[in-house]
Parts: structure tokens; sequence; C-alpha cells
């Protein structure tokens, strides 16, 4: 039985230089319901001229992307995605026609920050702007953002409306276009303390980095950051690597992700052996 559903493509708009909205919509996805997480992601199965049987629930063709927006009425579901590249997803974002089919996973979500909190960090990359927009959007006037976005182009700015009280700090670098300044831009910041909630989400590897930055240098309880690697700047050798691996490190991998654990708990055992085994 699949674990995906298919939907259609009901409309297209670029948004800025580098960032496409896709619309998808269909009967199935009445059934679903939002996580109420504010950066919820699903993955879009992408099929080929000539699929192959199964291609709703293979992963080699399936991208990460953010719900931008989920309208339950329809129902339906935007999408933005970043187009700069010639990977599959931005491939076919810069083509999609009302019409085409892709699949959809389940939905999952990250963005939680603590109960009675009101203080927030974000972090993000190109590819984290519209999570960043959509929980911006869905934030409360009781709450303070400050806001960190690395972008491909100053072009890419896009309107980010909120009743939270929040301020926007634009950078254009990274992006799979030179070396990301995330890193060096969070160890220029002050310090928060230990109240705000950190979120960042960005290229996987830089994503490491920070996480490692953040334990050293901005200590926290585990439930006060959550930081998410959207994407690989060198998937193909990444993938590899890890078909390289052994049965037995590829099983040692899955045994230290115990979903029963929170993320950033699995990551602390997680992250040293990733070094070991080279990943």
């Amino acid at each position: 039985m699949s674990d995906s559903i298919v939907v259609s493509v009901v409309g297209a708009q670029q948004i800025s230089p580098n960032l496409r909205r896709v619309t998808l919509s269909g009967p199935a996805l009445a059934a679903w319901e939002s996580t109420g997480k504010a950066d919820e992601f699903l993955h879009v199965h992408i099929p080929g001229e000539d699929p192959a049987p199964g291609w709703e629930d293979d992963h080699d063709v399936a991208r990460h992307y953010t719900v931008r927006r989920w309208d339950p009425s329809v129902p339906s579901i935007d999408i933005d995605v970043v187009t700069h590249g010639h990977g599959r997803g931005a491939t076919w974002a810069r083509s999609a026609q009302p019409g085409d089919v892709v699949a959809l996973s389940e939905l999952h979500g990250y963005y939680s920050p603590p109960a009675g909190t009101t203080r927030r960090l974000l972090v993000a990359d190109a590819t984290g702007l519209p999570a960043v927009a959509r929980i911006l959007e869905e934030a409360s006037a009781e709450e303070s953002f400050h806001v960190t976005v690395e972008l491909i182009s100053a072009d890419d700015r896009i309107a980010l409306p909120s009743p939270a009280t929040v301020t926007v700090d634009w950078r254009v670098s990274g992006n799979g276009r030179g070396p990301s300044a995330l890193l060096s831009l969070m160890e220029g910041m002050e310090v928060p303390d230990g109240g705000v909630y950190v979120w960042l989400a960005c290229e996987s590897a830089h994503s490491r980095k920070a996480r490692a930055f953040v334990r050293a240098t901005w200590p926290r309880h585990h439930a006060y950051y959550r930081i998410v690697g959207y994407w690989h700047v060198n998937a193909e050798e990444q993938l590899r690597k890890w078909n390289a691996l052994s049965e037995a490190q590829q099983a040692r991998y899955l045994e230290i992700w115990d979903e029963s654990r929170p993320d950033e708990v699995n990551w602390l055992e997680l992250e040293p052996y990733l070094q070991e085994i080279g990943l």
C-alpha cells in the first residue's frame, strides 16, 4: 500500500527571481490534517517522463519542501520552491503546469517553541525562507522575532507580514553559489539568553556546524533550539557515501535515531557517529 497521495498542479507563480510558488490540489488531500507546526514539510515525489512503477514512494525522486500555505476548504497546498540550479525539484518547479501530477508524503514539522515563551531567533538560507514566512504569519502579537535570512539575490526579498514584533536582517551569500555566511553571522550576534527559542534551517553540512556552535557558545536546554538541514550541496556524493556503508553501519545509524527521543537529543549521539564513519 502506498504511503503517498497523488495530486495535481493547479497553479504556479513566480514570487521572486529565485522563488516559485506551486499550488497542488486533489481529493486525497481532504483526508489530511495539518501538523499545526508552522514549518511543516512533506516530500514531493516528482516522476520522470517514463516513471517506473512505485515512483509515488521512491525517495530518489522526492524533494523536501515546506507547506507555505494550507487551504483545507479546497483542499490545496502551496509550496515555495527555490529554482536556481538544475536539480529535479528546481527544474520541475520552473516548468510546472496545471495538470502535472506528483505525489506527496505525509506531513512532519519541527518548529515547536516551549509553551509560555515569546522570544524567537530564526536563521535560514533561501530554502528556509518559506518556513520563516509562515512562522511569522502565524505568530501571535505577544511574540518577538529576530530573523536573519541568507538570499541568492537581493531581489529575492519578500514581504514578511506578522502580528508579532519582527526585525529582519537580509544577507546575499551562500545557497550553493559560494560560502555560506550564516555561521559567521551567528558568531557576530549577541548571545541569546536561555529563554530564546532558536530555529535554524539551511544546507545540511552548515546546519551541523551551526548545531555545534549553538551547543558550545549558546548553551540551552534542547527544547529551546531546533536546527534543520534542508538540503545537501553535494547530495549525490552524500548518497554515494551512504550506499558504501556496511549493513551494520547503516543499522547502527538507524538504531541511534530513536523516534521516542527529541531530535536534538538524538543528534548528541548521532553527530560523533557520523564523523566516525565519514559522513
